[in-house]
């Protein structure tokens, strides 16, 4: 790490001078100070160190946008961070050269949202600049052998809990669907051949929720269907056509799956990665042109995509969007933010588990099934009303939290439901 660190981590854990103004990024908008939920006096920004963190997209949407509006509007001025984000990163080398550009510009850090299974390339590379490095991911064959490896700058991985997520869209497709009437399906498997967790379980639950409700056997494996790296078919027994499509932000996605839904043959579309804003046109086009009703079941997050997709009709009085899951950007933001602050403030041992290994964080996500259930909870995740405000950012925070572990960490995750966030913002 650079020598200039290593002092910072010393005032900061002491606590004992008036540290950096705010940074360029924007005036302190708390000059005051708050209570956190230990019940401590939560110090204004001028007592904080200033670091600049890179913030590497996967896309560009709905979520990366309140992201951008979180960590800039909110969490920046509070702790005293700026931030700098990239274009779209949708493979290895444009992850890298967003991290040498971030290198060159003076940042401290690396949360990335990237996850093309390279974990430890990007951790060596953010080591040999002297950046901390964490991302959105979890521990799998892939990258385990970096997590062994006792990596100074890498502080783990956050994600949503990957089984539970899928497990939502499998019992949707099995209470909701009527076997006796046969239909077809595009599965959007997004990232699953690069090792994305999340998209893997969805996508295999899905092909799982089809298989029992129509009692088929495919010719391949679940693992082959959902990992393939080019569009295949899952051939089955039944004759039930169900086409798996990988990828969901690259150049030329979108087109191949209007061309697929053009055919007419499909009447569901089952999105794995979070594409509901991209597809609303491409279904109603399809949907006008060949007088086909179309359901489309998908990941999402709160924003205007899925407002529009669960308050828009098409010509059969369906919503564009049938059932989608959603996650509190903010809460997601604070994981990774306060993976990293930990790092850079000197409490490296709160992103670590019992073994000393860098520790997982995860979250889980809620169903969403109707406009009126989205209502409840369209104004969260809002400038006033974050999900993660700064009570809920503190208590992640080693420098406010006396002995403080990655396992209490996550039980405090775990603490921010449905229930508690409503008691709280409404």
């Amino acid at each position: 790490m650079k020598a200039k660190r290593w002092v910072s981590y010393i005032l900061t854990a002491a606590m004992s001078v008036s540290l950096a103004a705010c940074s360029s990024s924007g005036e302190a908008s708390d000059s005051g100070s708050t209570t956190a939920q230990t019940g401590e006096a939560v110090s204004s920004s001028e007592n904080h160190e200033t670091f600049k963190i890179a913030v590497l997209e996967l896309q560009l949407n709905d979520e990366s946008t309140n992201r951008a509006e979180y960590f800039n509007d909110y969490i920046g001025p509070k702790y005293n961070c700026e931030f700098m984000f990239s274009e779209a990163c949708d493979d290895l080398d444009s992850a890298m050269t967003f991290i040498e550009n971030a290198a060159s510009s003076g940042c401290d850090a690396v949360i990335n949202y990237y996850s093309g299974g390279n974990t430890e390339q990007l951790v060596q590379l953010c080591q040999e600049y002297g950046m901390y490095y964490v991302e959105n991911a979890g521990r799998s064959d892939t990258n385990d052998a970096c997590y062994q490896a006792g990596y100074d700058n890498f502080g783990g991985g956050f994600q949503a809990d990957q089984v539970d997520t899928g497990r939502l869209f499998r019992e949707y497709l099995l209470e909701t669907m009527d076997p006796s009437k046969e239909h077809n399906f595009i599965i959007a498997t997004g990232g699953a051949y690069q090792g994305n967790v999340l998209q893997t379980e969805i996508s295999t639950n899905m092909l799982e929720a089809i298989q029992e409700l129509y009692g088929l056997t495919y010719e391949s494996t679940l693992e082959e269907l959902v990992t393939s790296a080019s569009p295949i078919e899952a051939v089955n027994d039944k004759g039930i056509a169900i086409y798996c499509y990988p990828g969901g932000s690259a150049s030329g996605w979108l087109e191949g799956i209007s061309a697929a839904l053009q055919t007419g043959k499909y009447d569901y579309l089952l999105l794995a990665p979070q594409a509901l804003g991209n597809v609303g046109t491409a279904v109603s086009e399809v949907e006008e042109a060949l007088d086909k009703d179309i359901t489309v079941i998908g990941f999402g997050a709160l924003g205007d995509a899925l407002n529009n997709a669960f308050n828009t009709t098409d010509k059969f009085g369906n919503t564009t969007v049938s059932m989608s899951t959603i996650k509190f950007t903010s809460l997601v933001s604070a994981m990774a933010f306060s993976k990293v602050y930990n790092m850079l403030t000197g409490y490296s041992e709160v992103t670590k588990a019992d073994n000393g290994e860098p520790a997982v964080l995860t979250f889980r996500m809620e169903a969403v099934t109707s406009a009126d259930q989205l209502a409840e909870m369209s104004g969260w995740d809002t400038d006033g009303k974050w999900v993660a405000d700064y009570d809920v950012v503190d208590s992640f925070l080693g420098m406010y939290n006396e002995g403080l572990t990655a396992e209490q960490v996550q039980e405090r995750i775990n603490a921010v439901t449905y229930e508690s966030i409503k008691e709280r913002l409404e």
